[in-house]
C-alpha cells in the first residue's frame, strides 16, 4: 500500500515545517503552487524531489516528492499551454509500472486536454492528482466553470475518471468549492481507499490537503551491503 498526499502551498518553503511535521508519513506527495524558483535548492527529508519550475515568472510550478525507499524515475516534465505537470513511473512487484502526476492549472488558463493524453500515452496505468481550477456540478460545486466543461469533456472520452467525491477541497470565508482533483486510470481507481481533506496548511491559502491510498505493491530500492 502506497499512501498519497496532494497540496495547494502557495509556497513550499514558507510552510515547509508544517509540511513535514503533518505530513511526512505519506509515501508520495504532490504540491501545486510550490513558487520554488529554479535556482534554489529545496529538500524534504527522506524523499526524492522533482520540479517543474516557472522560468522568469512568479507563482504556479509544480512538484512531487517521493520516499527515497521507492523505485521511481522521472519521465514528463512539461508545461503545456500554461498546465504545468511532472510525472514520475513507480516501479512495481508485477510487470506493469505506474505513472504518478501532479499537475497545475492557473484560473487563467484553459484545460489542455493533450497533456492528459500524453501523461495516459507514456503509461496507461496512471494517476493525475492536482489544482485544475475546474469545477463541476455536484461533485462539491454548485455549478461547473469553463474548466470544468473541459473536464467533463476530458472524463466523457473514458480512458480516465475522477474519484467519485463530493467534498470541497477549497473553503474561503463561507466559499466553499473542489478545484483539487484526483484522476486515474482504471483499474487504478477503483482500487483508491481512504481520500480525506484535510485542514489547510497557512492561515490565508484555502486549498484543503487531500490523501488516498492505492495498493501498487511498489518496489523498494536494495540497502547497501554497509548498512
Amino acid at each position: 500500500m502506497i499512501s498519497s498526499c496532494h497540496i495547494n502551498i502557495k509556497s513550499i518553503t514558507k510552510h515547509k515545517d508544517e509540511l513535514q511535521a503533518r505530513f511526512s508519513k505519506y509515501d508520495i506527495i504532490s504540491v501545486n503552487e510550490t513558487n520554488l524558483k529554479s535556482e534554489r535548492q529545496f529538500t524534504l527529508l527522506g524523499y526524492n524531489t522533482y520540479r517543474n519550475d516557472r522560468v522568469g515568472k512568479p507563482g504556479g510550478r509544480v512538484l512531487l516528492a517521493v520516499k527515497q525507499h521507492i523505485k521511481c524515475r522521472e519521465v514528463f516534465n512539461k508545461t503545456v499551454g500554461k498546465n504545468e505537470a511532472i510525472a514520475v513511473e513507480i516501479e512495481t512487484k508485477t510487470l506493469k509500472s505506474r505513472l504518478i502526476s501532479s499537475v497545475y492549472i492557473p484560473p487563467t488558463a484553459k484545460l489542455n486536454l493533450n497533456l492528459f493524453h500524453e501523461l495516459y500515452d507514456i503509461n496507461n496505468n496512471c494517476i493525475i492528482m492536482g489544482d485544475l481550477n475546474a469545477t463541476l456540478y455536484n461533485k462539491g460545486s454548485q455549478q461547473a466553470n469553463a474548466r470544468g466543461k473541459q473536464l467533463q469533456e476530458l472524463l466523457a472520452e473514458g480512458f480516465i475518471d475522477c474519484i467519485e467525491d463530493d467534498n470541497s477541497t477549497f473553503e474561503k470565508n463561507d466559499y466553499e468549492v473542489k478545484l483539487d482533483w484526483i484522476l486515474a486510470s482504471q483499474p487504478l481507481l477503483s482500487f483508491i481507499s481512504n481520500v480525506e481533506t484535510h485542514p489547510t496548511i497557512g492561515a490565508i491559502n484555502g486549498h484543503k490537503p487531500l490523501t488516498f491510498d492505492i495498493p501498487t505493491g511498489a518496489e523498494s530500492k536494495s540497502l547497501s551491503p554497509r548498512i
